[in-house]
Formats: structure tokens, C-alpha cells, sequence
């Protein structure tokens, strides 16, 4: 229903995290050509912090002030922004912070929540530069809703918060070892998954639940 979205304001502040890194290497340059333009014309001003290192946006968004932001926006893979919801998740204030709108951008090698996002948004399914497209667009005009969050603990006592799923075992390992193949793209996980399969591993472990 209608009554369940939120609007941003106008004017509208943003703080961009962006990976240089993220899928081929253009993160940076399409954000400036793409996605800026398009924001400025929707009175969207934006902030851009930019990731140095593994885990620099999940310490930034745990430990700054984000008061002065009306929304925070992720210009990468779905990696990022799971580093950022888990970094938002770590803060005392966190159950006021969690009702800050979050955007996502694809950037990155995997774009599984844009692509869902731009599904369900009504549009066709695309990728690459017009799936940026489409999701700065939706970014516009925007419309903002609740999304849920899957938790789970290990046995070790941390506790992991995600969007879409959790992957444990040889698809996280792919993901993981592909990383030093990042520039490749997509293409990455077709090589990971070769070099998987070639020294395969055998993975032991018990998954349980709780009642809700």
C-alpha cells in the first residue's frame, strides 16, 4: 500500500560510501558520469566517503555521527553493503540509526539486492549501466520502505546480520578467494569456482535453530 513508503526530503543530504575497487575497477568514475548529475538534478547533495581498506565502512558507520545525513547510499557490491548494515547494527543507537534510509547502487561484482530492488521497482530486468541507471532513479524520486534483515549467531557468540542470505562453506569460499580476481567482474566467480573445485574441501558443521 502506498501509505507504507517514506519520502526524503528536499533538499536531501547523502553520504555516499563508494569502493574504487568494487566489480571492474569504475565504481568511482561512473558514479561522477552516471549517478551524480542525476542526483543533482533531484536536490539530492552528496557527500562522498570513499573505502581504503576491508572493513573502513563498517568502522565508519559504527563509530561517526550520522545526524546530519537523511540518507546513507552504498555505491558497490552487495559485500559493502553488508558491511555497512553490520556496522550499523554494532552502534548503541542502532534501533534509531536502522530507520535511516539506505540506498544501494550497483558497483560491484554481485549486485543481487539492485537487480531485486530494480525487479520489484516494476522495471526490466537489466544490468550494468542501465541497472545503475534504473536504481539512481528510484534514488530520485525517493520513495523509501522497510526491508527485512535475516541474524544469526555462530557458536563462537558473534552475531552476523544480512539482506537476501547467508552462504557458508564452498559458495563463500568462492566468493572469497575471487577477491584478488576482483577486476575480472563477474567473471571472477566463474575462475573461483574452477580453482574451488580443482583443491575441493570437505566442510563439517551443524546448523540449529531458535523458536521465534
Amino acid at each position: 500500500p502506498g501509505d507504507s513508503y517514506g519520502v526524503l526530503p528536499r533538499p536531501c543530504r547523502a553520504l555516499v560510501r563508494l569502493t574504487p575497487q568494487s566489480g571492474a575497477g569504475r565504481a568511482l568514475e561512473d558514479f561522477q558520469a552516471v549517478v551524480q548529475p542525476m542526483l543533482a538534478e533531484a536536490d539530492i547533495a552528496t557527500t562522498v566517503f570513499i573505502t581504503e581498506r576491508p572493513h573502513h565502512a563498517h568502522e565508519k558507520v559504527r563509530d561517526e555521527d550520522l545526524s546530519q545525513w537523511d540518507t546513507l547510499v552504498v555505491m558497490a557490491g552487495d559485500g559493502l553493503l553488508y558491511e555497512v548494515v553490520n556496522g550499523l547494527m554494532e552502534r548503541p543507537d542502532w534501533e534509531d540509526t536502522m530507520k535511516k534510509p539506505l540506498c544501494i547502487l550497483p558497483g560491484g561484482s554481485g549486485n543481487a539486492l539492485a537487480a531485486s530492488i530494480n525487479h520489484y521497482a516494476g522495471n526490466d530486468h537489466v544490468a550494468k549501466k542501465k541497472l545503475l541507471t534504473n536504481c539512481t532513479f528510484i534514488l530520485c524520486k525517493g520513495l523509501h520502505t522497510q526491508m527485512d534483515l535475516v541474524s544469526l549467531s555462530t557458536a563462537s557468540g558473534k552475531r552476523l546480520f544480512s539482506f537476501l542470505g547467508f552462504g557458508w562453506g564452498f559458495i563463500s569460499d568462492v566468493d572469497i578467494d575471487s577477491e584478488k580476481y576482483r577486476r575480472l567482474g563477474n567473471a571472477r566467480f566463474t575462475l573461483g569456482t574452477l580453482q574451488c573445485l580443482a583443491k575441493l574441501r570437505v566442510y563439517q558443521g551443524r546448523l540449529s535453530s531458535l523458536p521465534a
